[in-house]
This record gives C-alpha cells, sequence and structure tokens, in this order.
C-alpha cells in the first residue's frame, strides 16, 4: 500500500504507543488523527504532524483520511457514541478510497471466556450488562454486515483481552490497590488473567497492515502467549512494588454487592449526565469529591489498610474460565507477539517507580511467585 496509514485516536493509550513506535522504527506513512490538539500532549515530542477530526462528522473525517490507504480505529468515547462513530468511520474510509479498514474490538463483548473453543466468529452478547461491551458488540455486528456486502474495503476486527503496560488501566489501577492495601482476589485467584501486551497488540496491528487491501475480513482475537492467572499477576505487580502478597484480600466467590456508583452507573453514561458533568471545571468536581469523601469517612486511618472495594467489572473479569483462542490470527497473520510475562512485569514496574510508585527493584526471580512456572501457553 503507497498510501499513508491514518490513526483514529492516535492521543489514547494504544494509537499513541503505535505513533511511539513507528516513529522509533523509522516509519513515515503513519498520519495520527485525534479529536482536539490536547489529545496530542504524549506525542508531541515526537513531532509528527497530526490531524484533527470529530467522529461525528462525516466531511471532518473525509479530510483526516485524505491520502490514507488504510485506517486503524483506536477510537474511545462513551458508549453511546461507539455505534455512530464506527458507521461514520467505515462510510468515511470507503468515501476517501481506503482500502483496508482496522477497527478495535474488545473480548469484553463475550463477557467471561466460559468454553475453550470459542470461535472468532462467535457473535457477541449484547444482552450484558456493561455498556462498553453492549455496544463494542452492536459495532461488531454493524462492520459484520459491512463485511458481507463491502468488495471495496478490506475490514478486520480485532478483540484483544486486556491490554496492559506502562500507563494502562490494567497497571496502574492493581498496583494503585496494592499500595492502599486494598487489593482482593475473588476466591483463590484461579481465574485466568487473558492479557495482551500493548506493544504486542501494535505489532498485530502491522501484521495486518502489512497485508494492505489483501488482508482477508473478519474477526480476530489477540493476546498475549503467556497466560496468567489473577493471583500470578498480582502476586508478579506485589512482588516489584515490595509489598507482600500475603497483604492482597481474598473475598469469597459471593462477595459482590454492588455499591451506590454502581449502581448508578447506568446514569453516569446518559448524555444529559456527560453534558452537565463537561460544564462542570474539573477544579470544582475534584473539591466535590473531596468534601463527599470526608464526610462520609471513605479516606483510611494513615498507615490503616483501606478495605477493598469489590466492583462488578473486576469481579466478573476474575471469574474467565479460559483462555482466549488467538489461532485464527496466528494461522491468518503470524505470530508478531515478541514480548513475554516477565519482560512486559519488568517494564510495567519501570514505570509505577517512574511515577512514584514502588520503592525497590522487581524481584522477577523470587520463587515463591511462580508465575512464569505456572503460566500457561496459548
Amino acid at each position: 500500500m503507497g498510501g499513508g496509514v491514518a490513526v483514529l485516536g492516535a492521543g489514547g493509550f494504544v494509537g499513541a504507543r503505535l505513533l511511539e513506535m513507528a516513529v522509533l522504527s523509522g516509519r513515515t506513512d503513519i498520519v495520527p488523527v485525534v479529536r482536539s490538539f490536547r489529545s496530542v500532549a504524549r506525542s508531541a515530542q515526537l513531532a509528527v504532524p497530526h490531524r484533527l477530526a470529530d467522529t461525528s462528522r462525516h466531511e471532518s473525517l473525509l479530510r483526516a483520511l485524505d491520502g490514507c490507504d488504510a485506517v486503524v480505529n483506536l477510537t474511545a468515547g462513551k458508549p453511546y457514541e461507539i455505534l455512530p462513530a464506527t458507521e461514520n468511520i467505515y462510510r468515511a474510509a470507503r468515501a476517501a478510497g481506503a482500502r483496508l479498514l482496522i477497527h478495535m474490538s474488545s473480548a469484553a463483548v463475550f463477557g467471561e471466556i466460559d468454553r475453550p473453543d470459542l470461535p472468532d466468529d462467535a457473535p457477541p452478547r449484547l444482552e450484558q450488562w456493561w455498556p462498553y461491551a453492549r455496544e463494542k458488540g452492536r459495532a461488531e455486528n454493524l462492520l459484520r454486515e459491512r463485511m458481507a456486502g463491502d468488495g471495496q474495503v478490506a475490514i478486520v476486527v480485532l478483540r484483544p483481552s486486556l491490554v496492559w503496560g506502562p500507563s494502562s488501566q490494567w497497571v496502574i489501577g492493581p498496583a494503585s490497590e496494592l499500595v492502599r492495601g486494598a487489593a482482593y482476589l475473588r476466591g483463590d485467584g484461579a481465574g485466568i488473567c487473558n492479557l495482551m501486551y500493548v506493544d504486542d497488540l501494535v505489532r498485530s496491528i502491522d501484521a495486518v497492515l502489512a497485508r494492505g487491501a489483501a488482508a482477508p475480513s473478519g474477526f480476530f482475537n489477540v493476546a498475549d502467549d503467556i497466560v496468567p492467572t489473577w493471583r500470578e499477576y498480582y502476586t508478579a505487580l506485589a512482588e516489584g512494588l515490595g509489598i507482600d502478597p500475603a497483604t492482597i484480600h481474598s473475598v469469597p466467590e459471593d462477595g459482590y454487592r454492588p455499591g451506590l456508583l454502581e449502581r448508578l452507573e447506568p446514569l453516569r453514561e446518559q448524555r444529559a449526565y456527560v453534558w452537565l458533568k463537561e460544564r462542570i471545571s474539573l477544579e470544582t468536581r475534584t473539591h466535590l469529591k473531596s468534601r463527599i469523601a470526608l464526610r462520609r469517612n471513605w479516606e483510611p486511618l494513615p498507615g490503616a489498610a483501606a478495605p477493598p472495594v469489590v466492583t462488578r467489572t473486576m469481579w466478573e473479569v476474575q471469574a474467565t474460565r479460559y483462555p482466549l483462542p488467538t489461532t485464527k490470527f496466528r494461522a491468518t497473520f503470524g505470530t508478531p507477539n515478541r514480548g513475554s510475562f516477565r519482560s512486559g512485569i519488568a517494564a510495567s514496574l519501570a514505570w509505577l517507580r517512574f511515577i512514584g510508585l514502588g520503592d525497590r527493584e522487581p524481584d522477577l526471580h523470587a520463587s515463591r511467585t511462580g508465575v512464569l512456572a505456572a503460566a500457561r501457553e496459548h
């Protein structure tokens, strides 16, 4: 493919890392596209020109995709934005003459992975409680319909598991809870932790881009080759942060109870709520949260461990029974994964120390972790 590669959502976690890796490797065909210039902050030092586009406006997208043979959709946003944005991006890519559209979905569309032979073409579960997963599933169904009738644009939907690495929510979240003494595992932590290291996800995208318009349309699961349990993952982070894994709480299998914030979650996803929130300054919102926390005594006493706050998302993801099957992707695009669980933990811990979390070098050879020995391969 001789044209550019438009990366929509280039200011996000995966998009920014894709741009970094492209620049470091000498690539010059990447065209980063963001919604606003504030999204350029993480990649500003790379000195790569960015384009602006609003996924809700067709003409805006057309201008951003001009001259690009391939489009990579890494956009995030509110759940109610996912389906219309996907439709608009597909229409604009087609109108701009692109030959390949890579759409980033999520293994969340399946809920818990409850069978070892889950096919990549399995339909998403639209009855899920989580709005993000439902809307990602609806976007998949839309693209499934477009695949059937489109001979102009190859549509490749990648379905990664939990994307982790430096600056990932799946690193900073557990690490913060470990430091506060609020980390927990469901039962004995034997659930499968389906991870996808961000650099290997970028390499998976590159493997599809290398096929260009010849890439076969379809759905492809992608994940790490090594699959730890949740206990192994938390133990590796804890030991690297200098924290005794014995401080990790064990919550019984029936220990989940929805809290006030989770009961209000459907309201928080409504357009009216988002509209109001965006009109209240960040400083005001932070002040209000602090006042509420003080009134309710949410902050633990100095030196005391914080009680675990069990969320439905973490509760259900820790119940995963099987690794995400990735045979189809490897058979079609090869095996681009280069990282390992050990190297991913090391990089994540280095970043955590850089931002001030953790107090010593990780002891990756500690015998009590048993992480690598116990990890299962796909």
